[in-house]
């Protein structure tokens, strides 16, 4: 790899100094940001980092969650060429470097088609810009594939198959909220239910599933969009993240009126997600009359099973190879909601909430840990105890 890289980065300085035309199919640049691509791919990469920085242009690709890089960095020479490449195959504006853009690339890779969503951002040594990779190809994870414990997975079924009411996932970007959003309406996805999504983007497309993509909506947002597609007879409506007020409120009326409503929020855990809903300015009589559930989730590095965590060359001597994913649920009963109507604090609602059996994200984990699915170090670098 960093022999193709040298060479080709060298082939690309030649160019630069002979003003050859680099928008060939077969010109230099084209084949290195080709082999970045399908670098990534084969690395099970989920994003690839093009920095520019004083002395570079570094490239990092975030492996397993964590930002690696798996080759030199690039000649600084390159920054402009790389840039305007990857910008020019995301349909973004070559002539706008000063301010932010976002695009999207369709990829081919060994015939698989993969959908990459790039965005930009101007910093002091050039534009930087992030690629995210989203393989409509990939084949969806059912429930049973989500590593919940018996119990977990039991609460989880019966929340998503209520017949109307919100259900909350939460945790922090790349937390894999959407995998287990995807997996609920998958084990939904039936001839008797219109199920409809609003999505920013779309990750995985869904044979039966009415979809749409708001990345490119400049017309409408998500409440918007929620407000119509209660207009559209719909049973199931799924919406990618309760981003604001306006979205958390649209959401909560749709569940008053009996449609069912899957969606994610950014909190700390399930008692947490109560709040931020309280404070996004969900009335406490409206959230405690809708709301089933929330569940809460991390994902870990799992142990390396060729080399059960010493280091091998599989997963390039980290000992960890993929991730799993940490489950915290908590079911609303009559007497959370209780709590919630009577204004009761954070630390009640958790204290009762642990009385009632929660398993919290450090429980699940402790227990995975003795499992030898992944490790205390990885456990407490993903969750503060």
């Amino acid at each position: 790899m960093n022999a193709t890289i040298d060479r080709l980065s060298r082939q690309i300085l030649h160019s630069l100094r002979q003003s050859a035309r680099l928008n060939l199919a077969d010109s230099p640049i084209v084949q290195l940001i080709d082999l970045i691509l399908h670098h990534a791919v084969e690395n099970r990469a989920t994003d690839i980092h093009i920095e520019p920085q004083k002395d570079c242009l570094r490239i990092r690709y975030r492996l397993d969650g964590m930002l690696t890089e798996l080759h030199r960095p690039l000649d600084p020479a390159l920054i402009s060429t790389v840039v305007s490449r990857v910008k020019i195959m995301s349909a973004m504006d070559t002539t706008k470097s000063h301010v932010p853009l976002d695009g999207r690339i369709d990829f081919l890779h060994n015939g698989r088609k993969i959908d990459m969503r790039s965005a930009s951002m101007p910093t002091a040594y050039g534009e930087t810009l992030v690629i995210r990779l989203m393989d409509v190809d990939e084949n969806l994870q059912s429930i049973a594939e989500l590593g919940m414990s018996a119990r977990t997975e039991e609460i989880f079924r019966r929340l998503i198959n209520a017949p109307s009411g919100m259900f909350v996932v939460t945790g922090p970007m790349n937390s894999g909220k959407s995998t287990s959003l995807y997996a609920a309406l998958r084990e939904l996805n039936r001839q008797e239910r219109n199920i409809m999504t609003l999505e920013d983007p779309i990750e995985q497309l869904i044979d039966g599933i009415n979809q749409t993509d708001l990345s490119g909506a400049g017309e409408f947002n998500f409440a918007d969009g929620l407000r119509s597609m209660m207009r559209m007879d719909c049973n199931v409506i799924m919406v990618g993240e309760a981003r604001d007020s306006e979205t958390a409120k649209t959401a909560v009326r749709a569940a008053l009126t009996g449609h069912l409503i899957l969606t994610t929020l950014h909190a700390k855990d399930t008692c947490s997600a109560l709040f931020r809903l309280l404070e996004m300015g969900i009335e406490p009589y409206l959230l405690s009359a809708t709301l089933t559930g929330v569940m809460s989730q991390r994902l870990v590095r799992r142990v390396c099973t060729a080399c059960r965590g010493t280091g091998c060359e599989r997963c390039r001597g980290t000992g960890y190879r993929g991730r799993l994913a940490l489950h915290e649920i908590l079911p609303i009963d009559d007497r959370m909601r209780s709590m919630i109507l009577n204004f009761s604090s954070i630390d009640e609602i958790r204290r009762a909430a642990l009385e009632s059996g929660l398993v919290t994200l450090l429980d699940d984990g402790n227990k995975k840990v003795a499992e030898g699915l992944t490790t205390s170090d990885e456990l407490r670098r993903v969750i503060s105890f």
